[in-house]
């Protein structure tokens, strides 16, 4: 089958062979084993490659994925260029990764995550806010967020004042690439993004990241 896909990590095998975790349009995240060498020049090298969203041409043999070949659609360069961004795809990466079962289609995550990069690449500041549309998103469709009328009924989300509902509401009713030019005040947005991590590491049992959380302002 082909279908589209993110890589979340790569992890050296033997004899020259890796296993890709991909996030794929079709079958949600899957472990493939692939020959296909990162250190080559073209699209297939690229698209073994973390940050990369590519095409794969995958087999399955009892319950194993192999890829057979591979082509890269986007390559997200752009979000090396700037640490905090750099860290704010690396966590969102990383934090998705485990929300995540293996097998499982998510075709809603996977266009909200593609839709996600695409805007933080282009953003020059302001990745918390972005990154907390992203997830706020992510748990609406998952169906873990409470609706804001009931937040008094969470010990995390009942914390969040007035203006801040207000933002979540704006954001759960509109579409995530409406969020391209929203800003907050820093010491909201990283409150938020810690406060809906938390939030998400509670419902999904997420334990420690790699990845750095957003300052505490």
């Amino acid at each position: 089958m082909e279908c589209e896909g993110l890589v979340f990590r790569r992890t050296q095998a033997v004899k020259g062979r890796s296993v890709l975790l991909l996030f794929t349009d079709q079958c949600g995240k899957i472990s493939a084993g692939t020959s296909i060498s990162e250190r080559g020049k073209g699209r297939s090298a690229l698209a073994v490659r973390r940050f990369t969203r590519g095409r794969y041409q995958l087999t399955e043999n009892r319950g194993r994925w192999n890829v057979r070949g591979a082509e890269a659609v986007h390559a997200y360069l752009a979000l090396a260029e700037d640490y905090d961004r750099y860290q704010a795809a690396s966590l969102a990466l990383e934090f998705t990764e485990k929300m995540l079962p293996e097998d499982v289609p998510e075709p809603e995550i996977y266009r909200l995550l593609v839709e996600y990069l695409g805007i933080l690449e282009e953003r020059k500041q302001d990745y918390d806010t972005v990154s907390s549309a992203y997830f706020l998103k992510a748990f609406q469709a998952l169906g873990v967020l409470p609706a804001p009328e009931n937040f008094h009924s969470d010990a995390l989300l009942s914390a969040l004042d007035f203006v801040t509902i207000d933002t979540i509401i704006y954001i759960r009713d509109n579409p995530l690439c409406a969020m391209r030019n929203l800003t907050l005040p820093s010491e909201k947005s990283a409150k938020l993004l810690r406060l809906l991590l938390r939030y998400g590491a509670a419902q999904f049992d997420i334990g420690p990241l790699k990845s750095d959380l957003p300052k505490e302002v």
